[in-house]
């Protein structure tokens, strides 16, 4: 063989350019953040074949290169991949610009014939994962295939260590002088934080800082709400790349771009689910400004729900809406701040059912939500957002814990300007503190105060693994509740803040 793994590591491969949009494509099918997966996954689908692969046309336009270290891997990675296009093809001597075609070619046909499976499974993730297991004849004796999309599925992890944060751009213990760090996910930590301070103290600096560093160590995706509508964009103090590129999300601004999300997708589709999920979207419709609801417009509404729940799939807001136009004719009851509130909410698009929640949260967005945007619909997509994705992570089974005892993470939720619903009691932001830990869930919330946890209970903030504060007028017992007896928020210096995290208080320099 005329080839090394040197040449085949740095060689360029390539399919054409319709197969490589079909790749594209198929990154967000299965919620893929790199090129390289759906083009492994591709190529090992061919290479299951046994008919010869068919060489392209010269012709046709070729599509992005991939280089072969980052398509196969180093060592003995790259090794079995050389050995089994070989053995496919049996030639008993190549080069590398024949090997080039050959992986080009198995890499279009692999794709066309995922596309085929995938319309076969009707474009359901499960039903595709368990064909491709088959092919593969993969084991499924004594247990059940689990797979992202499946309503019993374990869910992809993104980490497998401990992940320790820079506390902000500096990160210094200013009595100390020391780099002080955060356990993120270690054994008996709570992965959530809580970061306050006045306008211009740097906590935006600081959640930024500690975002970009959980990133670096682990691909994890990032659901975003952002309510002055700049976090995308954010740089911090140093220059540093933009939030929104680090975790390579989307940017989407409701209503001007629906979020893809099917939103008020059943977990579990029988009379016990619907009747749930009616009761959830209840809770989240009852915190809207306009709605005001007394306990006829409370069964009102569950009854709407219960009702296009259960008899549209995928169901959406507008169909709420039409159900509870009937329940209030069907009652003889006038039309008031309830219908009202739904019509506005219906005015214009908010979601729009393209991908389920196993898919959406798999990948990473950035919600603007600026103060141009109605008020009510900026608080339902928060809630149902928040709701759908409670509903999702507590539905997994637990992540993984690696030998350190860390715990696996697979999605991180950051609520910039979060005083903008905290005090709500929101049943599903309160679940999602108290109960994702287990699941590989983590939440940030930046806020204005202390004052601003006020309108929840104690236990929300005993669940912050990290609680930290900059310079503000925060009541003095807002504070000490916060961060311990005695805590003072008025005399830190630029760039200073007051943190907790393991039982201790410390006073920090984090931008």
């Amino acid at each position: 063989m005329s080839i090394s793994l040197v040449e085949v590591a740095g060689a360029n491969f390539r399919t054409d350019y319709e197969s490589d949009k079909l790749n594209t494509d198929f990154m967000g099918r299965l919620g893929m953040r790199k090129r390289y997966l759906p083009a492994r996954l591709a190529i090992s689908r061919s290479l299951a074949m046994s008919a010869p692969v068919e060489l392209p046309n010269d012709e046709l336009d070729q599509g992005k290169v991939i280089k072969g270290d980052t398509l196969f891997g180093t060592g003995t990675a790259l090794s079995v991949w050389l050995a089994l296009i070989l053995e496919r093809t049996g030639e008993p001597d190549i080069d590398t610009k024949r090997l080039v075609s050959l992986v080009g070619a198995h890499w279009r046909r692999g794709l066309a014939k995922l596309d085929e499976e995938w319309e076969q499974a009707g474009e359901d993730i499960g039903r595709f994962v368990r064909r491709l297991a088959e092919v593969a004849e993969l084991p499924t004796s004594g247990g059940r295939l689990l797979v992202s999309g499946d309503p019993g599925a374990s869910g992809a992890t993104f980490s497998s260590g401990e992940i320790k944060v820079p506390l902000g751009e500096i990160g210094e213990d200013v009595a100390t002088k020391e780099k002080a760090f955060w356990s993120l996910n270690g054994k008996g930590s709570a992965p959530h934080t809580a970061i306050m301070g006045g306008s211009g103290s740097g906590k935006t600096v600081m959640a930024a800082a500690m975002l970009r560093a959980i990133r670096e160590q682990a691909p994890v995706p990032l659901i975003a709400f952002d309510f002055k509508g700049d976090l995308s964009d954010f740089t911090g103090t140093q220059g540093q790349m933009a939030l929104g590129e680090s975790f390579e999300a989307e940017v989407i601004e409701p209503p001007r771009m629906p979020i893809p999300l099917d939103v008020l997708a059943l977990s579990q589709k029988d009379q016990f689910g619907i009747d749930e999920a009616a009761l959830r979207f209840r809770q989240s419709f009852s915190r809207l400004k306009g709605s005001k609801l007394g306990d006829r417009q409370r069964n009102y509404v569950h009854e709407a729900a219960a009702r296009a729940l259960s008899s549209e799939e995928p169901c959406e807001l507008h169909h709420i809406r039409d159900r509870l136009l009937e329940v209030y004719q069907e009652h003889e009851a006038k039309e008031d701040g309830a219908t009202s509130s739904m019509e506005e909410l219906c005015r214009f698009p908010l979601f729009e059912p393209k991908m389920s929640p196993a898919e959406f949260f798999q990948k990473s967005w950035i919600i603007k939500l600026p103060p141009n945007v109605p008020e009510d619909s900026r608080t339902i997509v928060v809630n149902l957002l928040l709701d759908a994705l409670d509903q999702y992570l507590n539905g997994l089974v637990d992540a993984e814990t690696s030998p350190d005892g860390a715990r696996g993470l697979r999605v991180l939720c950051m609520i910039d300007e979060a005083h903008q619903i905290l005090g709500t009691k929101l049943p599903s932001l309160s679940r999602l503190i108290r109960m994702s830990r287990s699941k590989g869930g983590a939440v940030m919330l930046v806020s204005q105060s202390p004052d601003d946890f006020s309108g929840e209970d104690d236990e929300f903030l005993d669940n912050m693994g990290l609680v930290a504060a900059f310079a503000t007028n925060a009541k003095p017992g807002a504070a000490a509740r916060v961060l311990g007896k005695g805590a003072n928020l008025t005399n830190l210096q630029t760039g200073q803040c007051l943190v907790r995290f393991d039982k201790t208080t410390k006073r920090i320099k984090a931008w």
